[in-house]
């Protein structure tokens, strides 16, 4: 992605993040996308637990990926980028990139829409993820209402 500009190189990057996201188990190449990250990056999964609890689960990208794979077991799961807006300061940048999802099984159909902000940094080879963290909207959590949307 060297010599792009720097949203085009943002938007090859989440679209190729979505796009294994979205395949199916058996399809998904996780290997495709391991250039993305630093070898030192961790995801944030955020969100409520049952009790109504907020919770982060850090993961390294092998852990990511281990949890992606079980969490989407026999799931449909599809994720679409619906904007991203990006800031940079010489080596470092942050990506808000909202998202669409839906998500279908034997037992449970959803939808909705979220946010993943990448913190990005530039050692002289292409734009790497350093940190990804996530949440979805929810009641009293709204895109529209934080300017996402």
């Amino acid at each position: 992605m060297a010599g792009k500009n720097v949203n085009a190189e943002f938007q090859e990057l989440t679209h190729a993040l979505y796009e294994v996201i979205s395949a199916p188990n058996d399809r998904r190449d996780w290997d495709a996308i391991r250039p993305l990250f630093h070898p030192r990056a961790t995801m944030v999964r955020t969100g409520l637990d049952e009790t109504g609890q907020p919770f982060a689960l850090v993961m390294s990208h092998d852990e990511y990926i281990v949890n992606a794979t079980e969490l989407l077991e026999g799931v449909q799961f599809n994720e679409i980028e619906l904007r991203q807006e990006a800031t940079v300061f010489g080596n470092v940048a942050r990506l808000a990139s909202v998202y669409q999802y839906s998500y279908q099984s034997e037992t449970a159909n959803d939808s909705g829409q979220g946010v993943n902000f990448f913190n990005l940094i530039n050692e002289g080879d292409g734009w790497k993820i350093m940190n990804m963290v996530w949440d979805n909207e929810r009641p009293g959590v709204s895109l529209q209402d934080a300017r996402l949307l």
